[in-house]
Parts: structure tokens; sequence; C-alpha cells
């Protein structure tokens, strides 16, 4: 608990030092807020793969997933990005789902009879955003990120299927930077991390080179990175997910 309060306080003070900082340099602070209000949707592709630590019962395992394997098992993924903006407050839901199942088998011994059967994964992904601009380039937000991971292992035969999985939540700071790179290409970037929830760590991070085609449509070309420690209960039920997931975005806007 004391490294979680100190990690949280010195977050804290990173982002109040980074907002102050983007206040008061010359050029930033005499930038002029937008009056116009709009509302964007971004589907997205999140080519992700994961490099960590998680727990099969009880004992760490390690993982290491590039995209191609996690394509290997994937069924389906849906994500989307969508944002209203007044011009001075914005608002961002941002949910990501994706269902993935493998073939498994366990042969014996270890085991005391072969097993064999399927293993169904389903994580849902969830930020909700709120958010002040402070001038054309700089933005600060806070949020909320839910995390949930549900795992069915289904054995072939009569034998029955075992659930594991949990979820938690975030409560995030961050900020959010943007400029335009001539008549047709613009950045944005973006920095979060927990300071409360049920995790030990969190933190996020991504870039984006937009391409624009016109006023209202841009092609989405980034990089997102999420890093995430989270533990619960003990002994064979231990959950943990010790985990960065990280990968190319790849998605097209539509304002209006």
């Amino acid at each position: 608990m004391l490294l979680k309060f100190v990690r949280s306080q010195k977050l804290t003070i990173t982002m109040m030092v980074l907002c102050s900082a983007a206040m008061f340099t010359p050029g930033l602070a005499t930038a002029q807020q937008s009056s116009d209000s709009y509302f964007r949707v971004t589907p997205y592709i999140w080519f992700m793969s994961l490099d960590g630590t998680t727990a099969v019962l009880g004992q760490d395992t390690d993982v290491d997933m590039s995209f191609g394997d996690i394509l290997d098992v994937l069924n389906i993924a849906l994500s989307v990005n969508m944002e209203w903006n007044t011009g001075q407050w914005f608002f961002v839901l941002d949910p990501f789902w994706s269902d993935l199942e493998a073939d498994f088998a366990v042969p014996s011994p270890p085991a005391p009879l072969p097993i064999s059967g399927k293993i169904e994964i389903e994580l849902i992904l969830v930020d909700a955003v709120v958010g002040y601009v402070l001038n054309e380039n700089f933005d600060i937000y806070a949020g909320v990120r839910y995390y949930d991971q549900d795992i069915a292992v289904v054995p072939s035969g009569p034998a029955p299927s075992i659930s594991l999985g949990d979820d938690w939540t975030d409560f995030n700071i961050g900020f959010r930077v943007h400029n335009k790179i001539g008549d047709k290409w613009s950045f944005s970037g973006k920095l979060d991390g927990a300071v409360a929830g049920d995790s030990d760590s969190a933190w996020y991070l991504q870039a984006v080179l937009m391409r624009h085609f016109g006023e209202n449509k841009h092609l989405d070309l980034g990089w997102r990175y999420y890093d995430v420690d989270y533990e619960s209960g003990s002994g064979l039920t231990r959950f943990k997910w010790d985990m960065a997931h990280s990968g190319p975005v790849v998605g097209f806007s539509w304002r209006f």
C-alpha cells in the first residue's frame, strides 16, 4: 500500500508540473481555444502484442505473444474511439473487445490422465475520460479505465469447464498534446497513469500521426503502449496480470 501511495503522489506531482509548464511556455500560453464543438468517431485496429507474467494454478508463467500469435487464435475484435468536444471541455469513450479461442493438450504425466480441449478468452478494455482544453496544443484529463478478462477452460469429454479471470478498475490522470505538421498532417500524443484503483501500477502511452482528407476526415497511424500490474486471490486461484500490451494502431476518423 505504501509503494502504491508513493507512486500515486509522484504521478500527481509530475502531471501538475507538466500542466504548469504548458500554461507558462511562450507560444502555447497565447494560443486561442477553439469555439467550435464537434463529435468525432474513430473505428480502429490495435495490432496488440503481449509481454509479461500471468498466473496459472497459482504459479507465475511468462507470456510472450506477438500480434501474429494472437491473430492465430483471434475470433473477433471490435474497437472504436468516440469524442465529443465543446471547444473547452471534451469527453471520450474508448471501448475495446476481443474474443480468442485456442486448443490445448496436457500429456500424462504431468497430468494424471491426458487432457485436451479449448481455452476461450474474452478481453474487455474500456476508457471513459473527461478533459479540459488548456490551449490549442495541450489538454489535461481524468478518467476511468476498466479491464475485464474472462477465461474458460473447456476440456473435451465429461470433465467440467473451469472459469478463471478477473476484472479491475483504475482512476487515471493524464495529458495529451497535438500539433499540425503542414497542411495535410498532424500529430497527437497522450500519456496517463493510475493514481488510484485496483492495480498496483498502470501506465498508458499513445502517439498518432494523422493524414487529413478535407476538413472532417483523417487516417490515423500510431503506436499504443499499456502496462498494468494487477494481482488478486491466493493459492491455486491466485490471478496475476503483470503485462505490457503494445503495438501499432490504425484507424480512420470522421468528424461531425
